[in-house]
């Protein structure tokens, strides 16, 4: 028999598939059936005049009330207990008749875990800040104004990297389509593999990044072994990834814009800035804020290029607070604190959803849809 890929022939691949077509098409005719019935229940027993509409979204309604509302609702759940490695058993239906603890879930968790992301407490009283991981400088006002330093630098450059492209890609210029092409690559490529391809061009001796600035007469720089630089590393890399989802987005805004607002201008003596100031700028509000709202949600929960580039290291300097959210709820720490993971992750919630409200109401991003 000749062996395949790994060890797998097309005979094996054929016995799979046919293991899990059946299994498809059984699993499509029952969900069919459900429709169907769905579609009769609302249309002939409740006679709903958009019954068919119902039924099509039905599907997207179960998959948002899964995939969404039930892991958000167990998440405030487990803020109610103390489920971490060394009190796991007691979550188990098998030993919680001999579980310790005098109840499972309860008030006094939840403020226990809550107040541990803020404060670290002593005999009743707050001592200091609380050091959510292992080094001094893993306290939430430190890890927060990382975040918003990581979040804000990544999203100006991405905002400014994918309109001056977007501005470039609009003019009428040759091979447009490949520059395109080209450019949405990074955007296209899986992350991991982006990400574990940085960390080797960011190697202090043979990473292409120092060849390049030896080219220049600059010491190499151990990029990857200091705080700062390592910030300055994946800041890096995160902008080169962000900047062609502005530039595809943006480039479709400017498409859209008639050229006879231009024409018009130039007819009345504007200049190329007032031009982009007052026309191209405004028009390009309705994408612009959605994407902006977007990139800071994305940004401030980045989470896999920090785990595959740094883990949160050197000496924890590059830790936003989702990684510290990570580190502490799977990382190697001996408590593996899930309940307070849970509500630490409430609270970054709150902080972005606080984030998205005050800044779609004042930039007017829902202003259109008010008007209509």
């Amino acid at each position: 028999m000749v062996q395949g890929i790994g060890g797998l022939t097309g005979e094996t691949l054929f016995a799979t598939l046919g293991q899990i077509v059946p299994l498809i098409i059984v699993v499509v005719i029952f969900i069919l059936a459900l429709e169907f019935a769905l579609y009769n229940l609302l249309s002939k027993v409740f006679k709903l005049q958009n019954a068919l509409a119902y039924t099509l979204l039905s599907p997207a309604a179960v998959a948002i009330l899964v995939f969404m509302i039930y892991p958000l609702l167990f998440n405030v759940l487990l803020a109610f207990s103390d489920l971490k490695r060394d009190t796991f058993g007691c979550y188990s239906p098998v030993s919680v008749a001999t579980c310790q603890l005098d109840h499972l879930y309860g008030l006094d968790y939840a403020i226990d875990n809550f107040t541990k992301v803020f404060f670290r407490i002593r005999d009743g009283q707050i001592v200091d800040w609380g050091r959510l991981l292992t080094t001094a400088g893993s306290t939430f006002p430190a890890l927060l104004g990382r975040t918003v330093l990581w979040t804000f630098f990544n999203v100006i450059f991405h905002f400014s990297g994918g309109l001056a492209l977007a501005l470039i890609l609009n003019q009428k210029i040759r091979l447009k389509g490949i520059y395109r092409s080209l450019i949405v690559i990074p955007w296209a490529l899986p992350g991991v593999i982006t990400f574990l391809t940085w960390k080797q061009e960011f190697h202090a001796q043979y990473g292409f990044v120092n060849i390049l600035l030896g080219g220049f007469g600059i010491a190499p720089i151990s990029w990857l072994d200091n705080p700062i630089y390592a910030f300055v590393a994946i800041v890096f890399v995160n902008v080169w990834l962000g900047i062609p989802f502005y530039m595809v987005m943006l480039l479709g805004g400017l498409q859209s814009i008639s050229p006879e607002y231009y024409e018009a201008a130039q007819m009345d003596g504007a200049g190329a800035w007032q031009q982009f100031r007052f026309i191209t700028m405004p028009l390009l509000r309705p994408i612009l804020i959605p994407a902006v709202t977007l990139d800071v949600i994305w940004t401030f929960n980045k989470l896999d290029l920090i785990v595959v580039m740094t883990n949160g290291g050197p000496q924890e300097g590059t830790n936003i607070l989702v990684s510290a959210l990570y580190n502490a709820a799977f990382g190697t720490s001996a408590t593996q604190r899930l309940g307070f993971a849970s509500a630490f992750s409430i609270i970054i919630f709150v902080i972005l959803f606080i984030f998205a409200i005050v800044w779609i109401t004042t930039s007017g991003g829902l202003k259109e849809i008010y008007e209509k």
